[in-house]
């Protein structure tokens, strides 16, 4: 009888694992991420995929990365951020992006988060800077959980 091969893991698959376990352990950082996304940048990745895993907070990998990379941030679209954050660190444009369903307005806040804009993301900021209280600074262990380990 011949062995079966295992089957090799996907691309996404990879990455997906990499990335929940960076963002459950509490080290996920934006400059973290950007590392793991720029290595598989010219890989043919398709970061359309689903995923099957969840961190130990009950989030897909989509919505860690929108946690981490903006803050704050509504997880209601949190895939289309998703591939904005990736087309933006990967600097490579997925084969099929995913319909757009907000507003431009939304569109415009993302890309000045990402600091696709700084012109107007400076004017509009020096203009709202008096009106809006200032946000807490990144924190890798905010909503970091203990991962279960083996007992012994």
């Amino acid at each position: 009888m011949a062995a079966k091969t295992p089957r090799r893991p996907s691309l996404f698959a990879l990455a997906e694992r990499q990335i929940i376990a960076l963002y459950d352990a509490g080290v996920m950082s934006p400059a973290v991420l950007h590392h793991v996304l720029a290595a598989y940048a010219d890989s043919g990745i398709d970061w359309n995929d689903e995923g099957t895993l969840q961190t130990v907070d009950g989030h897909t990998v989509q919505q860690a990365v929108v946690l981490v990379m903006m803050p704050g941030r509504a997880l209601k679209s949190a895939k289309k951020d998703f591939m904005s954050v990736v087309e933006h660190l990967a600097a490579s444009e997925p084969e099929a992006v995913e319909e757009q369903t907000e507003d431009a307005e939304d569109d415009d806040d993302l890309l000045a988060q990402l600091g696709g804009d700084t012109k107007k993301a400076t004017r509009a900021k020096k203009s709202t800077q008096a009106a809006e209280p200032k946000r807490a600074a990144f924190n890798p262990l905010v909503g970091a959980r203990a991962v279960k380990g083996n007992k012994r």
